[in-house]
C-alpha cells in the first residue's frame, strides 16, 4: 500500500514537471536511495530528483479502537484495528546544474501547493478504500538536517521534505468470528 501511494505521487509529479519544464526528461523524479550501501551514488539517482522515504510514524491522534467488523452474514469478525501512518518523503535534487536543482525544487513545492491532497478514489490501487493523502511541507532545523544527512551518509544537496499523512494499513486476517446478538434475555 505504501508503495502504491508513493508510486502514484511520483507519477503525478513527473507529469507535472513535464508540463512545466520542457528541458526535463520524462522520469525526472525517481524513488529510492541516493547512495548505495558502499557510499556511491546509485545509477538511478544520477542527474535526477530522488524521493526517499526517511521516516514512518504512527498517527496516534486518530487511532481506531474498534476490533469488530460486521460481516455480510450478520456475524462479527474480530480483527486488528487499522494503523494510520505518516510518511516523511525527502525530495533530493541530485542534479549537476545547481540552477536546475533549484528549479526542480520550486516545481515540487508548486505541485504540492497546487495539489495538497489526493483522494484514495483517484489512486487506482487504493480506489476501494476511503480517505485521502495529505501533504504538508516539513521544515527541519539545521541540527535535524545535519543528523538526517549524516544518517543518509551524504553531503547536503538541495532538498525539500514533505509529511504525507494518512496511510491506512490493516491486516485483514480474522482472529475470531462471533455471531451477532439477536436475543436479549433480561430476567429480574
Amino acid at each position: 500500500m505504501i508503495n502504491d501511494a508513493v508510486q502514484h505521487i511520483i507519477t503525478e509529479l513527473n507529469r507535472y514537471l513535464n508540463l512545466r519544464s520542457a528541458s526535463l526528461s520524462s522520469d525526472r523524479i525517481v524513488q529510492g536511495n541516493l547512495l548505495t550501501q558502499g557510499g556511491d551514488v546509485t545509477m538511478e539517482a544520477n542527474d535526477k530528483v530522488v524521493m526517499s522515504l526517511v521516516n514512518v510514524e504512527e498517527e496516534r491522534l486518530f487511532r481506531t479502537v474498534d476490533h469488530n467488523q460486521l460481516q455480510d452474514d450478520g456475524s462479527y469478525a474480530k480483527i486488528r484495528p487499522e494503523m494510520r501512518l505518516n510518511l516523511y518523503l525527502l525530495f533530493i535534487a541530485n542534479l549537476t546544474d545547481y540552477d536546475e536543482a533549484l528549479k526542480a525544487l520550486s516545481h515540487i513545492i508548486s505541485f504540492f501547493q497546487h495539489r495538497s491532497y489526493f483522494e484514495y478514489a483517484d489512486i487506482p490501487a487504493l480506489s476501494s478504500m476511503q480517505g485521502r493523502l495529505i501533504f504538508d511541507l516539513h521544515s527541519l532545523t539545521f541540527e535535524e538536517q545535519n543528523h538526517l544527512w549524516g544518517a543518509l551518509g551524504a553531503k547536503y544537496l538541495p532538498s525539500v521534505m514533505y509529511k504525507m499523512r494518512v496511510i491506512l494499513l490493516r491486516d485483514e486476517q480474522i482472529e475470531a468470528e462471533m455471531p451477532a446478538v439477536t436475543i436479549l434475555d433480561i430476567r429480574e
